[in-house]
């Protein structure tokens, strides 16, 4: 245990030496250019500009030496809907030399106007693969794998088509439905978000420092079911059960795992969320809580009702006011139970499970490592902040050439000590060392409290 601490203070301390350096900004106008970390010239870039009072008839126009680069309206962007204006790569590098350029901004029609001052590196420092790197592709029988050369997902290509093609099978055969046409699979070689995001298509982070320590077949499968359950459509389909149900299909979350025991485990811990509070406002609840209540419900539901009546219950759920009331007029109308009836029955069912102290622990620190990844990415790594994830159009990187944005990521002091507790933290739980785990989760932890004294 001593050799733990002393590796956590000595991580501290290399940490804190640098973030004293770091300068915050905070500004009225809060811009953040793409792709991250430091631009060269060549890049194809792009900017949000962040302004919560901004109205959706408010523009952002862009200029450089009095010529516009191009201009977007406000909007909400990402899972969390933050309101911004994303400027999708406006400013086209290629051609330019390197150096400082002050670019000018206008909110439309009535100001205000602002300069921002970007530094272009020279383009011969762009670091490896990214020089030689391009986007690349394979057909396999379930699927369209997209990857990037010079990255693991390349290096690892004949297992991922094996695996792809063997998760698709399942799905389906899970599903009871087959893929209308082959399911797009993009390989990301950065963490971003919990390690995957699907709609319409799916998108995998691929990386040997994998910092959030996702399975990755897990991730596919979970996606899989998605685009399935979107496939099969409803009327009106809860984000609940929408999550719920790729979770229960897929047999966990991040991982394998005893979806009954670890929901009771919530009971014992005290982190049990009403099923009303959560279907009325998924998205914002504890995250790890929330798919692993909803998975656990939804595999109650169909061990009570079966498959058939679970599946059709979802599927002609009607909308309501509120997504608790639509769910509990499905339900009287499906089972003859009110929504508080189901989730009396789902108590009764949980208090019967058997709970040991290892599955207890695991989940506990399973909560605390991904709220820590989570504050890590708010604080020093934004754009792989999953309700604002930085996720452009695949199809249009692909067609633009365009791989850095998913290429780089911030690589400072802090953010490397922190993603190499975090992988530390991953091994830990794996292996059962839960004082190991929670060590280092504190380590992180104080780096990030250190942080926020520093710049608050």
């Amino acid at each position: 245990m001593r050799r733990y601490w002393f590796t956590s203070l000595l991580l501290l301390t290399l940490a804190c030496r640098l973030l004293v350096s770091e300068n915050p900004a905070p500004a009225e106008h809060s811009v953040i250019a793409h792709p991250d970390g430091p631009l060269y010239a060549g890049d194809q870039i792009s900017f949000e500009v962040l302004g919560p009072a901004f109205g959706e008839n408010t523009e952002v126009v862009l200029s450089l030496d009095g010529e516009e680069l191009g201009r977007a309206r406000f909007g909400f962007f990402g899972v969390g809907g933050r309101r911004q204006a994303t400027l999708w790569w406006v400013w086209d590098t290629r051609g330019l030399e390197p150096g400082s350029y002050t670019l000018d901004f206008f909110l439309a029609p009535n100001g205000p106007r602002w300069q921002e001052t970007v530094e272009l590196a020279d383009s011969s420092r762009v670091p490896p693969p990214e020089p030689e790197a391009a986007w690349a592709s394979l057909t396999t029988d379930c699927c369209v794998l997209y990857y990037i050369t010079g990255t693991e997902a390349e290096r690892d290509l004949a297992e991922l088509v094996a695996v792809t093609d063997e998760q698709a099978v399942s799905v389906a055969a899970s599903m009871q439905v087959g893929f209308d046409a082959p399911v797009t699979i993009t390989f990301v070689p950065r963490v971003l978000g919990h390690g995957g995001f699907a709609d319409g298509s799916i998108y995998v982070s691929y990386l040997d420092q994998n910092y959030t320590g996702d399975d990755t077949l897990q991730i596919i499968e979970h996606e899989m079911v998605h685009i399935l359950d979107r496939q099969l459509g409803g009327e009106f389909r809860p984000a609940m059960f929408i999550e719920g149900l790729a979770v229960y299909v897929s047999g966990g979350h991040y991982k394998p795992e005893p979806l009954m025991a670890r929901a009771a485990a919530l009971l014992e811990l005290g982190r049990y969320i009403p099923i009303t509070s959560l279907a009325n406002d998924f998205y914002h609840q504890q995250h790890e809580i929330g798919y692993l209540e909803a998975g656990a419900l939804v595999g109650f539901m169909v061990e009570s009702y079966g498959w058939e009546a679970f599946d059709a219950f979802y599927r002609r759920m009607a909308p309501g006011p509120g997504d608790s009331q639509a769910i509990d007029a499905a339900l009287q109308k499906h089972f003859d139970i009110t929504f508080a009836e189901l989730e009396q029955d789902f108590l009764a069912f949980l208090e019967d499970q058997v709970v040991t102290e290892a599955v207890r622990e695991d989940l506990r620190l399973t909560i605390l490592q991904f709220d820590t990844i989570r504050r890590y990415q708010q604080r020093l790594d934004p754009s792989a902040y999953f309700l604002t994830a930085w996720l452009p159009d695949g199809e249009i990187m692909r067609q633009r050439g365009i791989v850095a944005d998913l290429l780089r990521r911030p690589r400072r002091l802090p953010n490397q000590v922190i993603e190499f507790i975090l992988v530390q933290v991953d091994a830990a739980l794996d292996a059962q060392d839960f004082n190991r785990a929670e060590t280092l989760l504190d380590a992180a932890n104080a780096i990030l409290d250190f942080y926020d004294l520093r710049f608050r």
